[in-house]
């Protein structure tokens, strides 16, 4: 990813505002304006917007395949924050940006699926 980074300086001013959100998960979804001029105003040139769904499942992305530089950044700032990090250790939370550049925060469960038992070999 080219623009890598340049997203950075934007999250760490927001980030905050998405840790209090983020814990705020627990209640429900959470939202947070963020305006397109802010996005633009790095420098970065993306033909297809600032759009990006992350999810995190302890911690960690699991939708690594559709990774763009504006939710790689996202995920490196909230990772690099010992408090938010530890958090979000335990929580499956998926952080999403549409076309109107409003953040969206939610909990989510994971959908584990079982083996399908067996059958018992009747004697």
């Amino acid at each position: 990813m080219r623009d890598t980074g340049m997203y950075t300086q934007l999250w760490k001013k927001y980030l905050p505002v998405i840790r209090l959100l983020l814990k705020k998960t627990v209640d429900g979804e959470q939202k947070l304006q963020i305006y397109k001029h802010e996005f633009e105003s790095t420098g970065a040139r993306n033909k297809l917007g600032y759009v990006f769904s992350l999810e995190l499942v302890n911690g960690k992305p699991i939708n690594k395949s559709n990774t763009t530089a504006v939710s790689s950044d996202l995920y490196g700032v909230l990772s690099s924050n010992e408090a938010v990090a530890e958090w979000l250790k335990d929580q499956n939370i998926k952080i999403s940006v549409g076309r109107s550049c409003e953040l969206v925060m939610q909990k989510f469960e994971r959908v584990v699926k079982e083996a399908a038992p067996e059958p018992v070999a009747s004697a």
